[in-house]
Parts: C-alpha cells; structure tokens; sequence
C-alpha cells in the first residue's frame, strides 16, 4: 500500500513540476489536470473494489479483469470526451496530452492506495473456509 501511494504521490510532484515548466498551462488547464486526478482515483478505487470482491469468492476472475479493463476504458473514454467538449492547451500539445495521462496514472494509483487504506484487502475465500 505504502509503495503504491508514493508511486502516485510521486507521479503528481512530477506532473505539477512538468506543468510549471509548461508556459501555456492556465487555470483551465490545471482543472482539467485536476479532473484527470479525480477520474483516476474514482478508477483506482472501483478496480480494487472489483480485486477485494473477488477475493471474498463473490465474483470469478473473469469478471474482476472485465471491471478492471472496463473501468480503464471509461476512463479513457471520459478523458477523450472532456478533451474534445473543453478545448485547451492539453489537447492539443504532446506535452500536454503525456501531462494528463501522467496524472490520469498517478490519481489511479492514489485511488489503489486510499482503497487498501480504508477497507484492508480480504482474504480469499479459500484460505477462509480451511480455518474453521
């Protein structure tokens, strides 16, 4: 949990120093960026929640991979649609497009580490039922 928490913490510092370097970044910019964060860790969050149920036996792997694959692409998806309906420097610069999808990974990473910090992972339903 630790490891993954200062991936992602260390993923922002880099983004928000490569943002600073950026002189076209304005404040729409930095929401937007801030958007990308939030969506990331909403994703990481439903991924470890897809992880946790499937390790309680409650649903099979397939479906976890369906919601782990399914939940990228949402994210993709909503990063792709904001991008076009809110035009800015972010969607149109190489620098800018790579500066989201530093932050898109970073708040996913974030959402993984907060999701183990309030709802420890399970054990799985195997290892459960040979204790009693």
């Amino acid at each position: 949990m630790i490891k993954t928490f200062v991936g992602g913490i260390v993923l922002i510092l880099i983004g928000i120093a490569w943002g600073l370097l950026l002189d076209e970044i304005g404040m729409r910019e930095w929401l937007l960026l801030l958007s990308g964060i939030v969506l990331g860790i909403i994703a990481g969050l439903v991924q470890r929640w897809a992880v946790a149920r499937q390790r309680l036996g409650l649903i099979t792997p397939g479906k976890k991979r369906l919601w782990i694959i399914g939940v990228i692409v949402v994210l993709v998806t909503v990063k792709v649609a904001i991008n076009v309906f809110i035009p800015s420097y972010l969607a149109t610069n190489n620098s800018g497009i790579y500066l989201s999808i530093v932050y898109a990974i970073g708040g996913l990473l974030l959402g993984h580490a907060l999701y183990l910090r309030f709802k420890p992972m399970p054990q799985p339903a195997k290892l459960r039922a040979n204790r009693t």
